[in-house]
């Protein structure tokens, strides 16, 4: 359970541990960390706290005497336990005992640079190692109930070096570990102007396709650099129980940011290129083609020519949405383009109402091929049949307890109603639109269903054999904590299908796209773009296993498939 915007932080006192001369309390002892009895009467006033995380922070929250005290009080009053620390107490046993029967589900361990760096921070020779060596037993201890963030502070050090610590770090943490990169103020609003700073966060943006290495988080990352990494941590300001604690070298509560959502707000997952009334003769011979000199002012980056019939129409594009290089990408690496056949230009028929076209691999040879927008042909037949095949042959095996996590808009009561008839599956529908619920409800009313987002859901822990979760992942609010509800509500053996699409592009007439834009806007829209291969990481972090895993690509759609399975008890 990582800690997210409705989170609860309890300051606890305590002494400074760390010694670098900037702290007032450096070596004192703290004395108005929260009280067992003032935790106790601030949970109890908090509305649904059933399950929600509060953390205990510090100073160092292991120096107060009664710190399993407060852990239970926490548990007592129906929330999750976490507590934020500088690692080293990890290093024996009975603590490492104490924690566990003490059922924390969320640990943050602070480091401050790596190897001597860290030791000098914490003005502890050999903190480093101690920490590292805490780390290991802890997550050997309790991989499978708590979530452990390593969050290395960036304070003092330029973020080009804070990526050659990166890289030092990661091969000493177990891959069950979040790694967390905790921006600070300065650099965080240098961002904004230092390319060397921008350069180096982009520099690991392919960090978490790498299954061996931890999962890689950014924490204080501002909004207008979030394209720099796929998945962008921002920082949300949690409830605060007791008082703000004073700033010191862990940096203040704003600073002391904490992982939710990958985006600020909603985003667009597709755009449009509008056919124009320019058309030019369609020629076999490309040094014929006259296309590439009939464009006008339309830059070829934003342009494509669809061969229709006899001649090749010009379609272009004015998205904002997507910048050139994510324009570039969908259009000629990855041809993630379909003609709308929908007369009212409002998508609702997933199978029939796309076609794909694919570049004319013609144009590879024109000497004019690089001012050119590119001629594309229709493939006139279903663009997903393949991966559509691969989802009915998986719903149709489907036995026993069934979670199917944003099942408003089911694509799939043809096959999933025999099921439900016969009492082969007992299906548990999630959505939180109530309007799209009503409607499964009637398409499929031998089921049973809930009202709310999967972050929120209560079931009963490893109770389900299957979850399904097909093109919603995109719309949850916090994905991790989702991956990782979903896994604890999976049975040992159980199986999880998810199913996504990435961006893509769409031809339409003008009339099409003023269709789509009157139509009403669904009310739970897009938070990201994710690709399967981010996915990944934060399933394995959860114990889960891979047992099918279609990508996307050039080659197939810009749907992907990922079965995932939790072990099986020995």
């Amino acid at each position: 359970m990582r800690p997210r915007a409705d989170s609860l932080l309890l300051w606890t006192g305590g002494a400074c541990v760390y010694g670098c001369g900037t702290c007032p309390y450096a070596g004192h002892g703290v004395p108005d960390g929260i009280a067992l009895a003032d935790l106790l009467g601030g949970l109890a006033g908090v509305p649904d706290r059933e399950g929600r995380l509060a953390i205990l922070v510090g100073g160092e929250p292991f120096l107060r005497p009664d710190v399993l005290r407060l852990l239970a009080g926490i548990r007592a009053a129906g929330c999750a336990a976490g507590l934020v620390t500088t690692g080293r107490p990890l290093l024996y046993a009975p603590v490492r005992d104490k924690l566990r029967r003490a059922d924390l589900a969320y640990l943050r361990v602070q480091l401050f640079g790596v190897g001597e760096a860290h030791d000098r921070a914490s003005a502890v020779a050999g903190a480093f190692a101690q920490v590292l060596e805490g780390v290991r037993a802890w997550s050997d201890t309790a991989a499978e109930t708590c979530d452990v963030d390593v969050a290395l502070s960036t304070r003092g050090r330029p973020l080009a070096r804070v990526v050659d610590e990166l890289e030092q770090l990661a091969p000493l943490l177990p891959t069950t570990v979040q790694l967390t990169v905790a921006i600070d103020g300065e650099q965080r609003a240098a961002l904004a102007h230092d390319l060397g700073a921008r350069q180096a966060v982009a520099s690991l943006r392919e960090w978490n396709t790498d299954a061996q290495r931890p999962l890689l988080a950014w924490e204080g990352l501002p909004s207008d650099a979030a394209e720099l990494v796929d998945l962008a941590i921002a920082p949300p300001l949690p409830s605060f129980v007791h008082r703000r604690p004073p700033a010191c070298c862990l940096g203040t509560l704003d600073e002391l940011a904490l992982p939710r959502s990958p985006d600020d707000g909603p985003r667009a997952n597709s755009f449009n290129f509008i056919a124009t009334q320019t058309a030019v003769p369609y020629e076999q011979d490309v040094a014929r083609c006259t296309a590439h000199a009939r464009a006008g002012a339309v830059s070829p980056a934003r342009a494509l020519w669809l061969v229709d019939g006899a001649q090749l129409r010009l379609h272009a594009t004015d998205t904002g949405d997507f910048d050139l290089p994510a324009v570039n990408r969908l259009k000629d690496e990855l041809s993630h383009v379909f003609v709308d056949r929908a007369p009212a230009g409002v998508l609702d028929d997933y199978v029939e109402g796309m076609r794909r076209v694919l570049p004319d691999p013609r144009c590879d040879a024109c000497v004019q091929h690089a001012a050119c927008g590119h001629r594309f042909q229709l493939v006139d037949e279903p663009p997903y049949a393949r991966e559509e095949a691969w989802i009915v042959a998986h719903l149709r095996r489907l036995r026993g307890r069934v979670l199917d996590v944003g099942c408003g808009e089911q694509l799939y009561r043809d096959e999933l109603a025999p099921l439900l008839r016969s009492g082969t599956v007992d299906y548990h529908g999630l959505d939180p639109d109530a309007v799209s619920l009503r409607r499964v409800r009637e398409a499929l009313p031998d089921g049973r269903y809930s009202l709310g987002d999967i972050e929120a859901f209560r079931g009963t822990a490893a109770s389900y054999d299957h979850i399904l979760c097909l093109r919603a992942l995109n719309h949850v609010f916090d994905m991790d904590e989702a991956i990782g509800r979903m896994a604890e509500l999976l049975r040992p053996g159980g199986q999880m299908l998810l199913v996504e699409t990435t961006p893509f592009a769409m031809l339409r007439s003008a009339a099409q796209v003023a269709a789509a834009d009157r139509a009403p806007r669904a009310g739970h829209q897009h938070f990201r773009n994710v690709g399967s291969e981010a996915v990944v990481p934060l399933a394995r972090r959860r114990g889960l296993r891979v047992v099918h895993h279609h990508p996307i690509g050039r080659t197939t759609t810009n749907q992907w498939i990922l079965l995932l399975e939790r072990p099986a008890l020995p």
